[in-house]
Parts: structure tokens; sequence; C-alpha cells
């Protein structure tokens, strides 16, 4: 804790140039008695520091005396500054912590490899919010957060999807934002599971402390859950043609349809795609707004199908015109 102390002080005094003692006792959080203290443990450490006296005087460092982070270069420095997701930092408590650490960093940096961070937040910036735009509420954060960090047993009220909510024992071993969604890692009973935050409709912290698991990997957990995930997913193949001034589209509908291969036919003016939905209703209602932009090629069923809907539209606006 006196480690950090000393270190803040001397980036206190590198940003301000002097500062008074009062004013570092304020900032700090300590006795004016303690700041004395560690300016003797500064000056004894070799931290060419000095009290400079009068109504505006106080404490400074010698000129031209900066702490620096080395070996880093101006190009590693700007990835350092790149924006973070704010919103993620907030979920997490740490927009302060993070706008310190910042100023931090600033103050430790050279001349030579100093940037100017306004500038590179405006260069570029990270946004990890979807573009529906609703955000879930995780009501139990704070909670799921400490239960981490302390590696303390969680007792959640966690409701699957389609079902009532049942009470849960488990071990947080880790949190992970996929877009700006989150999820719990924790285990139950041995088992490590993945829990949507946004369902867990309570949480509390329990005494009962655990050990991680000594080979747990959260990057390489989550990586391979996904990819699991993603294999149970239902795949439903589609081949048609489709002109080509709608190519764009394929690429822009979203999660509804994955485009799997699109090259030229051989038909002017045509493409043949191969393209994998959910479900037969979805290819079905996905195709039928292509209008006469498409033709259909296989599977045959879903030909039946896309008719079907097409008979039903005609028949359902009959009395138009």
């Amino acid at each position: 804790m006196r480690a950090e102390r000393l270190l803040s002080i001397v980036l206190l005094l590198q940003n301000r140039k002097i500062i008074s003692t009062k004013a570092l006792a304020e900032e700090l959080g300590v006795s004016e008695r303690t700041v004395h203290r560690d300016m003797d443990a500064l000056s004894s450490a070799g931290i060419p520091v000095y009290a400079e006296r009068g109504k505006t005087g106080g404490w400074k460092l010698l000129d031209g005396y900066r702490t620096q982070l080395t070996g880093l270069t101006k190009e590693e420095v700007k990835t350092l500054f790149l924006s973070p997701p704010i919103d993620l930092l907030g979920d997490l408590g740490y927009t302060k912590n993070w706008q310190e650490a910042r100023e931090k960093l600033l103050a430790s940096l050279s001349s030579a490899t100093s940037v100017d961070f306004a500038d590179a937040q405006n260069r570029i910036y990270i946004d990890a919010s979807t573009w529906r735009g609703k955000k879930e509420t995780v009501e139990a954060f704070s909670l799921l957060n400490q239960g981490l960090w302390e590696q303390r047993a969680l007792s959640i009220s966690y409701e699957k999807y389609g079902s009532t909510a049942s009470e849960r024992e488990v071990e947080p071993l880790g949190l992970v934002a996929k877009g700006s969604t989150w999820y719990l890692i924790a285990a139950e009973q041995q088992e490590l599971k993945t829990f949507r935050a946004s369902r867990i409709r309570s949480a509390q912290l329990l005494p009962k402390r655990f050990e991680r698991p000594e080979n747990f990997d959260l990057a390489r957990y989550w990586h391979d859950s996904k990819n699991a995930f993603i294999r149970t997913l239902p795949s439903y193949e589609v081949n048609l043609l489709i002109a080509y001034e709608q190519k764009d589209m394929l690429h822009n509908s979203g999660r509804y349809v994955r485009v799997l291969d699109l090259y030229e036919s051989g038909e002017d003016g045509w493409l043949t795609a191969r393209l994998s939905f959910d479900t037969k209703e979805e290819a079905a209602a996905y195709i039928v707004g292509f209008g006469n932009k498409v033709k259909m090629i296989s599977p045959t069923e879903l030909k039946k199908h896309v008719w079907m809907i097409a008979e039903q539209a005609l028949k359902a606006h009959a009395d138009i015109g």
C-alpha cells in the first residue's frame, strides 16, 4: 500500500510540478505527518524531491527528473491509449481505475514516447455494443465480480430460457463480454458451466472460499465452449441463383443467413449461392423477400414451401387492383 502511495506522489509531482503538503494529504487520504515521512522515504531512495518555502511553495521534483517506462516505443504506447469499451469498464466498476491508470501512464512517459491522448482517442474508437442498442441489465454484477476476485462461492437464482428460476451454488471463475452481453463462467459441482449474467435474478456471497482449477484458461474455455455451441445450432442448407446486383444483400442480412459459398454461375447477371439457415421456415421467408431476383435450385421441399407462401400471399391480396 505504501509503495503505491509513494509512486502516486512521484507521478503527482511530475504532473503538477509543485504541490503542498496539505493538498497531497487530501489527495492521498493520509495525514500531513505521513506525507512528510513519505518524502523522507523518497529522498532516501534517491528521488530528488525537495520543499520550496513560501506562500506558493510546496513539494517539487528536481527540474528534469522523470520516471520513465523504458523499452516502450511510441507505436506501442499508442496501442495502450486505444479507447476501451467504456460501457464494459463501467459494468465492472473500473472506469475510474482506468482513468487514473491512464494519467499515471501519461506522467511516466518520456518526451520521446509521449502521445497526445485526446488525439489518439479521437482517431480510433471501439464500440462493443450491438446495432439493436438494447443493453441487458445485470442486477447482481458487483457481487459476481466480488466473488470472482475474492474466490468465494455464490448462491445464485438462475432462470434458464423458457423455465423457472432455480437455486444454485457456484464458484465464479471468469466473466466474459460477448458484444455487450456478459456471461459468468463458473464451476457447479466441479463441472464448468456458462451462465448468461442477465438471467441471474439474485446472488448472495457465501463465506465459503475455493481454489481455482490450476490449469483453467478462461480464453481457451470460452473459445472451445463457443465453438461447441455453434456446432449444435440447426443448419438448413440452400442452393440458389441470385441476381448479381443483390449480392451485397447476402452479406448484410445479419444472423439469419450464413453465406457458405458464392461464385459466378455461368448465366449472365446471376451468381450461384450456397446458404445456411437455422430452419426451412427462415429460409423460405428470406427467399420470398427477394421476389424474382432469386431462382431456387435445391432442396425441392423448400421450392415447394416457397411456392406455397407465394400462393398464400396472392390470395391474401387478391382484392387489390
